[in-house]
Order: structure tokens, then sequence, then C-alpha cells
């Protein structure tokens, strides 16, 4: 790639506000409006595996560098790592990267010091606007020696979960899918003595084993295999920058982002009679009810990581959950960690020396689709014709929810892709599979 060539932002807040493609003189000037717009006079950057990883990284850092502050650059690593040290240093950062999407994209995530996240309404507007005021500039190749501040990380992590209550007896497959995950996964287990098999923890840029989005159950047949092969005790895919996490239990059954709400909220509470939960529109409505009989008091989201940490730091929430596996954490600075995740899940398998299927059987979820993905031409179009197809009153404050004495779906268009993401649950998989019928034909 070189300075002629648009790359293809596919991350989150910022395709939302600067569309599809940008060139890397726009990630320069994005670099610098952002060192503008932030007190801090250092900035974090960190970035996934992506093969154009370098070039947007001397094109962010030069934009930085001209606006006359300096980059505290920590390489390779999650995204988790660069929200913690967010927290910790109390410095913004960024993180280059474009999560779960195909490898020919490249994109950005920004957060002000502590974690605080910056989307559409908490700045990112304001940077964009900026940007009509800086001239072009030259990008140039810097010298960015990395600082290591990983130990800084894991003895943070330590203090969330100590090494002593995570049982190493426990066996499990990973699945890197040659993500970020990779970058650190060694040190983790040396530092929690895991016992687990693993696969395609090489990071690699060209994803060539299968894409790095667990979302997708095609991308996780091999780690259900090796669950089943091996009679693990569970297994977990990261995506590609490692802030998601998808887990399979011990009969090779994907656990979904509610249940996973469910199981570790539920933990959370026996220490806590106040505990507080923000989770998003698309979580499960039986799971929450069983939140709601715990006396966990619960908050009602739209989908999005900047909306979710915007709550909960407001409410001073102890955790949130999305149905599409983002878990965050109140000691986390409310930040999303699917490394601290799969720590937490550890810990509750081994306070509770059940099967991890068993743990989930108790909670009785009835049938769910999953996230479906629909291609749509027209997002907001399909919604107003799912609103003809059923009878009475809808809830939009994400999309379309729809709530029936014999089901329950959510609608809604994605913030990354043109697709309009459907969920549903219904008592019985009959009722299931007409309600999607009746969705997708009118769609």
């Amino acid at each position: 790639m070189s300075n002629n060539l648009d790359v293809i932002f596919k991350s989150y807040d910022i395709r939302g506000v600067f569309g599809d493609t940008l060139s890397l003189q726009d990630a320069y000037k994005i670099g610098y409006s952002f060192a503008e717009f932030v007190d801090s006079e250092t900035i974090l950057i960190g970035h996934d595996g992506r093969l154009s990883n370098m070039e947007m990284l001397n094109a962010v850092a030069s934009g930085i560098s001209i606006s006359g502050k300096s980059v505290l650059y920590v390489g390779l690593v999650p995204t988790d790592v660069v929200y913690s040290l967010s927290g910790l240093l109390e410095l913004p950062g960024i993180v280059i990267t474009a999560s779960h999407n195909p490898k020919e994209y490249n994109g950005l995530k920004l957060c002000n010091s502590g974690a605080v996240p910056i989307g559409e309404h908490s700045g990112l507007l304001e940077i964009k606007n900026n940007i009509k005021n800086i001239d072009h500039g030259v990008i140039s190749n810097l010298n960015l020696n990395t600082s290591n501040e990983l130990d800084l990380y894991f003895e943070h992590i330590k203090k969330l979960v100590k090494p002593e209550k995570v049982n190493s007896q426990i066996k499990f497959g990973v699945d890197g899918g040659n993500g970020a995950i990779g970058a650190i996964f060694e040190d983790l287990s040396t530092i929690y003595n895991f016992e687990c098999e693993k696969l395609y923890m090489e990071v690699d840029g060209n994803f060539p084993n299968h894409p790095a989005d667990p979302s997708n159950k095609d991308n996780l047949k091999e780690v259900i295999k090796l669950v089943q092969e091996k009679k693990l005790d569970f297994g977990v895919a990261f995506d590609g920058d490692a802030d998601r996490a998808v887990f399979i239990d011990d009969t090779g059954k994907v656990v979904s982002g509610s249940m996973m709400t469910t199981l570790i909220a539920d933990y959370l509470s026996e220490n806590n009679d106040n505990l507080k939960v923000v989770h998003n529109v698309n979580v499960s409505p039986h799971a929450l009810s069983i939140l709601d009989s715990k006396n966990i008091s619960l908050f009602r989201c739209k989908v999005g990581h900047s909306n979710i940490k915007a709550m909960m730091k407001e409410l001073e929430a102890d955790f949130g959950g999305e149905h599409s596996a983002h878990f965050y954490y109140k000691d986390n600075y409310f930040a999303d960690s699917a490394i601290l995740t799969l720590l937490m899940f550890m810990t509750i398998i081994s306070e509770r020396g059940e099967k991890v299927s068993s743990m989930f059987d108790q909670y009785n979820f009835p049938p769910s689709s999953g996230e479906i993905n629909f291609e749509v031409e027209d997002v907001e179009r399909s919604l107003e014709k799912i609103k003809t197809v059923f009878t009475g009153d809808f809830d939009e404050l994400d999309g379309l929810s729809y709530f029936d004495e014999n089901f329950w779906f959510n609608v809604r268009g994605s913030n990354t892709e043109p697709k309009l993401r459907v969920n549903i649950e219904a008592p019985s998989q009959k009722i299931l599979d007409e309600v999607l019928e009746k969705i997708s034909t009118t769609i």
C-alpha cells in the first residue's frame, strides 16, 4: 500500500462518521485532529496484526507528531491492552484495527484518557469537522520505539483475577484466528498456568485459516471439533483485535452472548446485593428475566461500545453485556475485555466445579436464532416493511424490538456493515422458524 491508495475503514464509530473509504492522508489528518481534541501531550497507539498497519501507524503518528504531541507506541497488542493502559496511565489512545473484518480493511478505535470512548456523540464529529482546517502533510516513516507497558497491564489483570483463583487443571481449546491475541497469549498462559490446546495463534494479517470473526459459526467449526475430540472443558475463539471472545461448552455447543451475560452477572451478584448491569437491546428477554428475579438492577442501552460505556460510567454500573459477546467491567475502566472475560469464566468454573454445559442448563434457555445477518439495499425501508407484517407496538430504541407472548425479536441495522441483524427467541424451534421465515420473506 502506498500513500496514493485508499484504505477501507470498517471499524465501528469511525466508519459511521467518516464513511467507508479514507486515504492515508485522511488518517494523517485524523491523527492531527485527535491530538488537538485531547488534552494530553502524549497519545497511546497500538495495533493488531493487519498487513496495512505500519503504513496506517506512520500516517496517524505523523499527524500527531506535526501537532506537537508525542506518541507512546505499545506495538502489536489486543485492543484490551490499549483500553486498560489508557485507564492506568490516564492517556488517550488509538487502536489501529478493523476487528473481525476481512484483511483488506483497516480502521481506528479512539478513546480519551481513562479509556473514555470517543464516538459520534462524544467527540468524533468534532474531530471530523476540524479536519477541514488541516492542510495536507508529509507522512514520514517515523522511528517509533515500542514502549514495553505490558507488565503494567498484566499486573492490572492479576489484581482483577488473581492467578490462584483459576484452577490450572481446567483444559480448554483456544482459536486465535491468527489475530492479536497471539501476541500476548503465552505471557497470559505463563501467569495463569493454562492447560490448553491451541489453534492459529500465530499473528498473520493474511488470516490464512479462517476469518477472525467468531460471530460466524462457520469459523468455529475447528475449535468445536477440538473440544469434542479432546474432551476439553470448553473452547474459546477470539476475533481479530481480541476484544471479543465466543465460548463453546464441553459438548460443543456455542454459548451465546446472552447466556454469558447471565452467567457472569449471576456470579457477580453473589457478592454484590446492589449489582447494576447494562445490556443492549438484543440481549435475550429470558436472560433478563433470570437476572431480574435475582434483584439485579438492569439498564437497557443501544448497541455499541461507546453507548454502553457511557451509560455504565453514568450509572457506575458494575458489568455490561452485549449479545454480540462484548463484556464490560467497571474495574477495567468500564471497557470491554475478552481476556478478562476468559479469566472470569475460568474463575466461575473453578469455584463451581461443574461441567460448563451443566452451568448453562440450569438457566433453561429457550431456542434462540443467534444473530442472523441479511444484506439489504435499504436498511430503513426494510425495517418499515417489517412493521407492516406484525401487529402491535414496536420498541424503537435501537432498530425494532417486538415482544409477543409467544416470541421476541430484535432487528437492527449494523453499525459497521450494510446489513440487518436479526435475533429471535421463542419457546419452540417451530415458532422460531416461522418468525424467521416471516421476517426474511418480508425484507
